[in-house]
């Protein structure tokens, strides 16, 4: 109970004691930090008061967690330097709240920061570090949106995480889009970087595609091989996305608490790392693009005898490029060559070892004088971020400024001509999976596909054919992980001739077009109540403000559950979904595109992979269901075999893991049709869901089957689920919604 003050007390000694306390209360460290939170220091992760603080045992470790929450504390200084969100390490199963988080906040408060620790949740459950990792992006938007609230600056904010708290950091961090991310995030020793996806050779953790944050980055020399690997990788993917990133590593672990293996080196001492990590100033970086400026190539022999072979004659197709390009006059490539670009009069203008800035040397000393082709072939960007053979690597944005300027002078020079532009190839002279090389090639890919215009600039991904299923390399096609074989280019002038042989206006050259017709990219082929075309073009028009977090792949059974791109019928008319209402509990919170069209085949989906609907794309989760339609015979297409079918299946799964190697695909086996269990129809597809999941199962693939729910115990496919039996009701789709919704909130 508060003792009264007595009123014979001097009224001025009354206004001095408030004065020191007033001055002490702001002076007192750790102290509670929020206007409207009452007298608490601790808050659950939505803001309420928390109830039960969780218990630091007496090694300074939470070994049992009652629920996430943060532990506040405010800097005794009257101005504060910023705000730190610390993320403490351990193993997912327990968390080092003492070291690495109290004690790194006292640490920091005395340097007049302002920090909340992070009791994030642990255990053994297989999904924790998905649970975890939502509690770390749950606060950091939490925080970012309650600053004043709460009493901290907002400026700058500081995202600070230790070995699995860096880990679970770093993974937040590449979940937040421009204009969200903290302005710096520090790394101490993260764990577990070498991790990747599911059934793939792809990191789990990667940077954001537009890095905002500064990066600091500490990594040990004594850290396991791999991961440590995996971390200096993730720094040099960090730079090569545009973004500013510093990279420390040290010879041992090292702690705020002071236990150095060398102590008298103050570079090593952590908080000398963390310190100037705070105080570290973005660097601003020159407008002048390397990639852009001409700079002579070393091989003037070979531009000598281009440049007269160009002055004496005239060429309908031209191949410019690099190494990939100037293979096709060695021998062995001879047969690819006479198949598919000798009859159409074309000349090799590709140079082994040359950048964008060489390109556009050649450019400008004539060796585009005088030509007016049909068609020019550009493959360039990969001798770009070479880091073995170069004294400079470009970033993505650098090695994209610099093929659009090569696209612009053919513009200018050639506005007749029509542009191939290939997305670079996947390889690099690092072996067969993804590293810093292959990143920054595809984030600059995400770049130049937007330069297709589709009437003069064409942009032609042909990657998928290089790369296995989990995203390595095919060794028969890329057998130095870097030039395609003989054999890798023939697969890939068949798949660039349909595009090839429209633009030449002249007859297709592939002798060798497949049987299978569920895996040769066709555009429209039946009518429906919407307008193909007209949706192709809206999901070209909006893709990319929406920017989706999921994208669903299918036919006329995805493209009337709802979302983006409206629905419409063929005259314009808006048309309302079938499952609006399922549709909307599932993806409210999430930006959603909408990618099926109704009657489309596997091979119709090829065709829109083939033609920029997934293009530049980052899409955490993308739900493929199709195959259905490839059971039906019409005039326009012949009805497949399941085999065939799975393997269109196949096909596009491939397309959409070479498009957006960081998703999550999660691929759904053929839904229920027809009323009864034994209709042929119903058959066809389960032999196609047997199939399927042999391949998921062998290539350790998510697939997922709702079809025993859909039907009853006897396989009655209703009228309640399906009215038409083939196109969900609202309960049919709630179903769907289910299944789905399960899988996200274990994400």
């Amino acid at each position: 109970m508060k003792k009264r003050i007595n009123s014979s007390f001097p009224s001025f000694c009354i206004l001095v004691l408030m004065t020191v306390l007033l001055f002490l209360g702001e002076r007192i460290m750790a102290q509670e930090v929020g206007q409207n939170i009452g007298n608490s220091k601790f808050l659950l992760i939505s803001g309420e008061k928390v109830l039960q603080v969780n218990k630091i045992e007496k090694d300074g470790i939470i070994h049992h967690l009652n629920k996430p929450m943060l532990r506040l504390f405010r800097t005794r200084s009257k101005i504060s330097n910023g705000t730190v969100l610390v993320v403490p390490g351990g193993d997912f199963s327990s968390i080092h709240t003492k070291q690495e988080g109290i004690e790194v906040a006292r640490f920091l408060t005395k340097k007049a920061y302002d920090v909340v620790v992070l009791d994030y949740y642990i255990g053994t459950e297989s999904n924790i570090q998905n649970l975890a990792e939502n509690d770390v992006l749950s606060t950091y938007q939490y925080l970012k949106n309650n600053f004043e609230k709460l009493g901290f600056s907002n400026s700058p904010n500081v995202l600070l995480g230790f070995s699995a708290g860096a880990n679970l950091a770093a993974k937040a961090v590449g979940r937040l889009n421009k204009g969200e991310q903290p302005e710096k995030i520090i790394l101490i020793s993260p764990i577990n970087m070498d991790e990747c996806m599911t059934g793939t050779v792809y990191p789990t953790i990667m940077p954001p595609t537009n890095p905002e944050s500064e990066l600091f980055l500490l990594v040990n020399e004594n850290d396991q091989v791999e991961n440590k690997t995996r971390c200096i990788d993730y720094y040099k993917t960090w730079i090569g996305y545009d973004g500013h990133a510093v990279l420390k590593v040290v010879k041992d672990s090292i702690y705020l608490a002071g236990k150095n293996i060398n102590p008298t080196a103050e570079e090593f001492q952590l908080k000398h790392f963390i310190l100037n990590s705070l105080k570290t100033g973005k660097i601003l970086k020159t407008d002048v693009n390397p990639a852009t400026i001409p700079t002579e190539g070393y091989n003037k022999g070979r531009l000598a005898e281009k440049l007269k072979l160009i002055a004496h004659n005239k060429y309908d197709l031209i191949l410019m490029g690099n190494s990939i390009i100037n293979n096709f006059e060695k021998t062995q490539y001879q047969e690819v060559w006479n198949q598919f670009f000798a009859p159409r009069n074309a000349v090799n203008l590709g140079f082994s070892g040359y950048r964008t800035e060489n390109i556009l040397w050649n450019i400008q000393k004539g060796i585009l004088n005088g030509q007016s082709p049909k068609a020019i072939i550009l493959e360039v960007g990969t001798n770009n971020v070479d880091e073995k053979h170069y004294p400079t690597r470009h970033t993505a944005s650098q090695v994209a400024g610099g093929i659009e300027a090569i696209v612009k002078e053919i513009r200018t020079r050639l506005p007749e001509t029509k542009i191939v532009l290939l997305r670079p190839f996947p390889g690099s002279y690092d072996g067969p999976n993804p590293t810093s090389h292959r990143a920054i090639l595809d984030r600059s890919a995400d770049l130049i596909s937007k330069l297709s215009d589709r009437k003069h600039v064409f942009y032609c991904d042909v990657n998928h054919l290089f790369l296995n299923l989990d995203g390595s390399i095919k060794h028969e096609l890329m057998s130095d992980w870097l030039h395609p074989t003989p054999l890798g280019a023939k697969l890939w002038a068949q798949s660039m001739e349909p595009l090839l042989s429209q633009l030449m206006n002249d007859k297709v050259l592939d002798t060798e077009i497949n049987s299978n017709t569920a895996i040769v990219p066709v555009s429209k082929l039946e009518q429906d109540s919407y307008n193909w075309w007209d949706r192709h073009n809206d999901v070209l028009a909006i893709k990319d403000s929406i920017n989706p977090e999921i994208v669903l792949i299918g036919n006329s059974i995805t493209h009337f559950w709802g979302g983006k791109p409206d629905l419409k019928y063929a005259d314009g008319r808006a048309r309302k979904s079938n499952g609006s209402i399922s549709w909307n509990n599932l993806f409210s919170k999430y930006r959603v595109l909408n990618l099926g069209f109704g009657w489309d085949r596997t091979q119709n989906v090829l065709w829109r992979l083939d033609h920029g609907e997934l293009d530049g794309l980052h899409p955490r989760t993308v739900i493929i269901h199709i195959g259905t339609n490839n059971t039906s015979q019409t005039p326009n297409a012949r009805a497949n075999t399941a085999e065939e079918i799975v393997e269109g299946i196949v096909a596009v799964y491939s397309r959409v893991r070479s498009k957006v190697p960081g998703a999550k695909i999660i691929l759904m086996s053929v839904f229920p049709r027809e009323e009864k269990p034994d209709h042929p129809r119903r058959q066809l597809i389960n032999k196609i869901n047997i199939k399927l999941e042999q391949f998921a199962l062998k290539n350790n693939i998510k697939l997922v089957d709702i079809g025993p729910r859909l039907v009853t115990q006897e396989g009655i496919l209703t009228k309640e689920i399906a009215g038409d039996y083939c196109h969900p009701t609202e309960k049919g789709y709630q179903i769907w919604a289910d299944t789905i919704k399960s899988i996200l909130e274990k994400e």
